[in-house]
C-alpha cells in the first residue's frame, strides 16, 4: 500500500507541475533566409511592408536593408497589421500581447546613418519600434546616431503628443553602429529595453491612444507591433537582421484536469484506506 500512494504522490506531483508556464518563442524574421520580413515564412508571413513617399528595402547579405534617408516626409517599416488599415493581423496565428502575463520584442538593427532634422525633430528618430498590448497599453522607442545637435541617444515617447520627456539613454553610440539584438520586456505596467544582461530603458508603459495625424489609427490597435520611420520629422538607413515575439504559454490541457480530479480523489481515498487499516 505504501508503494501505490508512494507512485500515486509522485504522479500527481508530476501531472500538477506538467503544465506550468513555458515561454514560445516565435520567429517573425530571421535575416539568413536573405528575403526581406514581408517575405518570411510566405505565404503566411508575420509582418507586413508599408511604405508611403519612397521608403525601399532590399535583402542582402543576412539583413534587410530599410532606407528612408531620401526625405524627411517618407513613412515606412514593419508591423503585424497593415499600417493603412491596422484592423486585420497579416498572420491571424500572430499571439496575444497580454502585459500582465509578460512578452518580449526582440530585434536585431543596425543604424547606418540617421537624421531628425524636421519640424518636431528634437523629439523623434528615424527608426522606432512601438509595441501595444492588448489593452493598447504600450511603448515607443526611437533609435538615433548623427544627430548632430544631440547625442547618440534612445529614448521613449512620453505621451501622444510626442514631444519629448521620456526616458533616454546617451551612452549607447556603439550600440547603435553595430548589428545589436535588443530585448524589449513588457510586464505589468513597465517596460526594459536591454542588450543581453544590460539594462538601457526601464520605465512604464503610456497610453498613446489620443494621438492624431497620419497613421495615428495604429495606436487604437492591440497586439501592435511596429519597427520602422513613423514619423515626417526624421529619416534614416538602417539593417534589420532579425525579429522574434515571445509570450507565455499559460493554456492548461484541458484532457489533464479529469485527469487530475481523478488522481486527487483515488489518492486521497487510498490514503484514508490504509489510515483505517493502520490504527
Amino acid at each position: 500500500m505504501k508503494k501505490i500512494i508512494a507512485a500515486l504522490t509522485v504522479g500527481l506531483t508530476l501531472l500538477m507541475t506538467a503544465n506550468r508556464s513555458e515561454a514560445v518563442s516565435i520567429t517573425l524574421y530571421d535575416g539568413a533566409s536573405n528575403v526581406t520580413p514581408d517575405q518570411y515564412n510566405s505565404p503566411s508571413p508575420w509582418l507586413t511592408f508599408t511604405s508611403l513617399f519612397g521608403g525601399t528595402q532590399g535583402a542582402s547579405g543576412g539583413v534587410t536593408n530599410l532606407d528612408t534617408s531620401t526625405n524627411n516626409i517618407t513613412y515606412a517599416g514593419y508591423s503585424n497589421y497593415s499600417v493603412n488599415a491596422p484592423t486585420t493581423p497579416v498572420n491571424p496565428l500572430f499571439p496575444g500581447l497580454d502585459r500582465n502575463a509578460g512578452y518580449t520584442l526582440s530585434f536585431t538593427v543596425r543604424i547606418n546613418s540617421q537624421v531628425n532634422d524636421g519640424t518636431n525633430g528634437a523629439n523623434r528618430a528615424g527608426f522606432s519600434v512601438i509595441v501595444l498590448s492588448s489593452d493598447k497599453q504600450g511603448i515607443e522607442l526611437g533609435f538615433r546616431n548623427n544627430v548632430g545637435f544631440i547625442n547618440d541617444d534612445i529614448f521613449a515617447q512620453n505621451n501622444s503628443s510626442f514631444n519629448g520627456g521620456g526616458e533616454q539613454n546617451t551612452g549607447v553610440s556603439a550600440l547603435l553602429g553595430s548589428l545589436t539584438t535588443y530585448d524589449l520586456n513588457v510586464f505589468g505596467s513597465s517596460y526594459t529595453l536591454s542588450n543581453g544582461a544590460n539594462s538601457l530603458l526601464t520605465g512604464s508603459l503610456r497610453d498613446y491612444t489620443a494621438a492624431t495625424g497620419l497613421g495615428s489609427q495604429v495606436y487604437n490597435t492591440p497586439n501592435f507591433i511596429f519597427l520602422g520611420d513613423d514619423t515626417t520629422s526624421a529619416r534614416a538607413n538602417i539593417d534589420l537582421a532579425n525579429v522574434s515575439i515571445t509570450v507565455p504559454d499559460e493554456v492548461p490541457e484541458p484532457s489533464t484536469i479529469p485527469s487530475a480530479v481523478l488522481l486527487v480523489g483515488g489518492f486521497l481515498v487510498l490514503k484514508k484506506k490504509y489510515a483505517q487499516l493502520a490504527k
